[in-house]
């Protein structure tokens, strides 16, 4: 079966039109590639890829974002009730994170475990909910820092066990922070546009400005997280720049993924009927994994450029030495 698809894939590789493109691609760059060529990038990553196994790693990180996505739940949605009641945080939170999860996910999520944590929130629970959530999730980050490892020493550099912890801790507090700060903006927000359409008597529009506002924001959150885990994460010598193409890739097809797989499951899956009750677990793990797919592709675009760049720049020095 591998020898009749290599064979098919010759027979692809051979058209005209694919010899054309892959020329085209040879000669070609892209905005932010830093004159990189495309094909080069790509093959690139095709190579990483196969080197490093994919499945290996996404299965590796999925298991341990799974692990401490409940954790961080907890956390979260314990410390709700400590925020004025008139900021409905809670809803606030629960729109934000919901909004790109599949249908099935978001009734396990609420109706099983949130539900069920939030009438007993106590400073207790908090407490348990953040230590937990603190081992689970920087030991998550620590995951994701293994699977973005390279060693390529002009681009990236070793790091102790200890920096390692530590840039793991940091990165889930940065994540926590930012996520708290972007429920805070979307509920000041829309308390702020509520007031300026009042004023100017044009109630009709608040909706649609509110609306466009929370999707505005739950964007700009998903661009913000994968950004800094991109940044965090790999013992880079120089971190990818704010607008790097891995992070405009991973954040339009995290979001892309979210959406297709939700219309999926929502329509024509029979997940529920096979699996029962369990179904909505198994569909977070899948919506899990994609997403962490889509994580590590983004991360391998960003490490072609940049390390194809190293390179390029090393051997012109070495050559002016010469």
């Amino acid at each position: 079966m591998k020898n009749k698809w290599n064979e098919w894939w010759n027979k692809f590789l051979q058209w005209p039109i694919i010899v054309n493109i892959v020329i085209w691609s040879q000669n070609h760059s892209l905005p932010g590639f830093h004159d990189v060529s495309i094909y080069t990038t790509l093959t690139f990553i095709r190579n990483e890829l196969n080197k490093n196994d994919l499945n290996t790693r996404a299965s590796a990180m999925s298991y341990s974002f799974f692990l401490a996505l409940f954790p961080s739940l907890i956390f979260l949605f314990t410390l709700t009730a400590y925020f004025p009641k008139s900021w409905d945080f809670y809803s606030a939170m629960e729109n934000s994170i919901i909004s790109v999860m599949p249908d099935r996910a978001q009734d396990y999520i609420w109706k099983d475990i949130v539900s069920t944590i939030r009438p007993k929130a106590k400073s207790g629970l908090l407490s348990i909910g953040f230590i937990l959530a603190l081992v689970f999730a920087s030991n998550g980050m620590l995951t994701m820092m293994k699977g973005f490892d390279k060693t390529y020493k002009s681009s990236f550099r070793k790091r102790s066990w200890t920096q390692k912890q530590l840039i793991a801790i940091l990165l889930t507090f940065l994540l926590g922070i930012l996520l708290i700060f972007s429920v805070l903006i979307l509920i000041l927000g829309g308390q702020i546009f509520k007031w300026i359409f009042g004023i100017l008597h044009l109630s009709k529009l608040t909706v649609i400005a509110v609306k466009f506002f929370q999707y505005l924001i739950i964007i700009l959150l998903f661009y913000s997280v994968i950004e800094l885990m991109y940044r965090l994460a790999p013992a880079l010598k120089k971190p990818f720049s704010f607008f790097s193409p891995g992070t405009i890739f991973a954040t339009i097809g995290s979001i892309i993924t979210s959406v297709l797989f939700g219309y999926f499951v929502d329509h024509f899956s029979t997940y529920h009927k096979v699996y029962g009750a369990i179904s909505a677990l198994i569909i977070t793990l899948i919506w899990i994994r994609l997403n962490v797919l889509i994580l590590i592709l983004g991360f391998e675009l960003n490490a072609g450029i940049i390390i194809n760049r190293d390179i390029r720049q090393l051997a012109l020095i070495q050559d002016e030495e010469d």
